[in-house]
């Protein structure tokens, strides 16, 4: 019995319930069963009963009372006629007051004794009448004492059958039998339908209580039997329409900035990875607007903080109505401000912060404006991937370029202006293209395997290919060509993996079979490069990037302007980058060594119109460091 307990404990929702119904609906049954049956078989059996004593009754009083006890024939046909009429009758025995057998008949008489007189019914009467062949628990027999036409008084006894009664109740108790077996078996049938129907909805129930503890509150019930369970799927999905409606306000306040209504700068960071993640996915552009008010600070401290409040809410409103719906703004921190805008290259980004700088020029964002001056933005625009590789540089290009509005007086839109970029703001978008189009990170990746090996600092190339992309868009390349010889500078020494290591990295002079298989490496590279089609472009670069001015270079012993201008220029860039980096033959030089050499080789090494132009960018790119080193001491 614990063993048994145990299991029903163990056991699930659906099981105890199962085995709930059919014990109540097995109880039921049988107990139904037991009053029907004990109570028809009754009834039957004193119906029979008193109907037998009634005929018997009946017989003696109206048959035996004609005849005089001698007169046996007359009782023959008297007990002959009663058998035809009477089926169930099996013997009749009429006893004097002594007990002498005066008269017996039987169906199952096997002599001819049935006028046998004077002798004991119960030992004579019972060979008369062969009551061998009858089962004495199926006889009913009736005594009933009767008064002869002679004045003698005798017992009439008559023997009925009950076969027939007890096969009736035998069949009455089977089909009662057969109908708590088929009460038992629909009982079962529903007890598992409603059970598995109470089941399958806490099924549901747990279901969602587990989608709701995952974070889906999303879920809801549908399509519950019964009226009961209805009612609670719709009290349960009104609770998880609550709970839903609770945690969305809750998100919401949590990546609001509780001043300006905008993002803060948590979930601007978040939604800035996103967007940057999808839009590398898709190859897509995807720029960013950082904008800050301009001296707000001695605003503040002028006004106080409640109208620099103001003035902040009022930027965000005009945040709002001036970008589209598809773009993000935030309140970065402070007076800052960021727009985050999807799929917008640089130049409609510019055309946005414009927008946006002139509304607040226009409208200022403080609603008196008769005793204070007017306040003004700021705003830098970064491109990805034009200008970064990543949300962390974007945002460090963006605000790049918000420091440059801001040192130039402020009031100002300026576009992230990088060294590949530098003068070709407008070509910006399709150079980036071509780059993806040629796989950048694996070319880059490969150039910075090939420093490696050179043992050149990292960098090195891109370097090398950032001032000869920078120098060509100066000699008036397009950008598409600026990016191909962006890439060839990349390229340019990948034959030297074929270079043992011990020739690259020898520290005295090399002899001349050394110096012959070095000078191989442009061929090979030229060579290796050639296999892909799409950089067919960057081939001539590649190959005579080592040729003289002069005409005393290799591999071809070009000079002048035979020799490419990609080239020419690639060759400039290569050896102005490399005299600035330590070799294992000669200290690295200054810059200012690097650029005395440039002049000095001028007309012999280089192309002198390509000094002049990498001079200038040099130039300019020296004085912006400086400028951007004084504004931050």
């Amino acid at each position: 019995m614990k063993r048994l307990l145990a299991i029903v404990k163990k056991s699930s929702l659906e099981g105890k319930l199962l085995l709930l119904v059919f014990s109540t609906l097995f109880v039921v049954l049988v107990g139904v069963g037991h009053l029907v049956f004990n109570g028809s078989n009754s009834y039957l059996v004193s119906q029979k009963e008193e109907s037998l004593e009634d005929l018997t009754r009946a017989l003696a009083i109206v048959a035996p009372a004609t005849a005089k006890g001698s007169d046996t024939e007359l009782l023959e046909r008297w007990s002959q006629n009663i058998r035809e009429t009477q089926p169930d009758l099996e013997y009749l025995v009429i006893s004097d007051k002594s007990g002498r057998t005066l008269y017996a008949d039987s169906k199952h008489l096997r002599t001819k004794h049935n006028c046998s007189l004077g002798t004991a019914w119960w030992t004579t009467a019972r060979k008369i009448l062969g009551y061998g062949h009858i089962d004495p628990s199926n006889i009913y027999t009736v005594s009933v004492p009767v008064k002869l036409t002679d004045g003698r008084r005798v017992t009439f006894t008559a023997g009925y059958n009950m076969q027939r009664l007890n096969t009736y109740v035998e069949s009455a108790q089977n089909r009662t039998i057969l109908g708590i077996s088929l009460g038992l078996i629909v009982g079962t049938i529903l007890s598992l339908l409603i059970g598995r129907a109470i089941s399958d909805t806490l099924k549901k129930l747990e279901k969602g209580a587990d989608a709701i503890s995952k974070g889906d509150l999303e879920f809801r019930l549908s399509d519950l039997p019964y009226v009961e369970l209805d009612r609670l799927s719709q009290s349960f999905n009104c609770m998880v329409e609550t709970l839903n409606s609770s945690y969305s306000k809750l998100t919401e306040q949590a990546n609001k900035d509780p001043l300006t209504g905008l993002y803060n700068h948590r979930h601007f960071q978040e939604r800035l990875a996103s967007e940057v993640s999808r839009a590398n996915r898709y190859a897509h552009v995807l720029s960013l607007l950082m904008i800050d008010i301009d001296f707000f600070k001695n605003f503040n401290d002028a006004y106080g903080h409640p109208a620099g409040d103001a003035a902040l809410v009022n930027l965000a409103e005009i945040l709002r109505a001036k970008i589209r719906d598809t773009d993000i703004p935030a309140r970065y921190g402070g007076e800052e401000f960021a727009v985050i805008l999807p799929e917008t290259d640089v130049h409609d980004a510019e055309l946005i912060a414009e927008r946006i700088r002139k509304a607040v020029e226009v409208n200022g964002l403080i609603e008196d404006r008769k005793d204070r001056a007017p306040l003004t933005v700021s705003i830098g625009i970064a491109t990805y991937p034009i200008h970064c590789i990543d949300n962390v540089s974007l945002i460090e290009t963006a605000d790049s370029a918000l420091y440059k509005s801001k040192s130039q007086g402020r009031n100002k839109v300026s576009i992230y202006d990088s060294e590949l970029q530098e003068d070709v703001p407008k070509d910006n978008y399709k150079l980036c293209v071509l780059l993806q189009a040629h796989d950048l990170p694996t070319i880059e990746a490969l150039s910075s395997a090939v420093d490696a090996k050179l043992g050149l600092p990292l960098g090195h190339s891109k370097s090398v290919g950032k001032l000869a992309s920078v120098t060509a868009r100066k000699l008036g390349f397009s950008a598409a060509d600026c990016a191909g010889i962006y890439l060839a500078a990349l390229l340019r020494d990948l034959g030297q993996i074929s270079i043992p290591d011990w020739i690259l990295h020898k520290e005295s002079t090399l002899s001349s079979e050394e110096m012959a298989m070095l000078k191989e490496h442009s061929a090979l590279g030229h060579a290796i490069i050639q296999k892909a089609p799409r950089m067919s472009a960057m081939l001539p670069a590649i190959l005579h990037h080592h040729e003289r001015y002069d005409g005393t270079g290799y591999p071809s012993g070009l000079s002048g302007e035979d020799i490419p201008l990609p080239a020419r220029i690639l060759a400039a860039a290569d050896a102005y980058q490399s005299m600035m980096c330590e070799r294992p033959h000669r200290p690295a030089k200054s810059e200012n060594e690097a650029r005395e050499e440039l002049i000095k080789n001028s007309g012999t090494q280089f192309d002198p119109k390509v000094v002049e132009a990498m001079l200038s960018v040099i130039s300019k790119r020296q004085s912006s460091s400086k400028n951007k080193n004084h504004k931050a001491a």
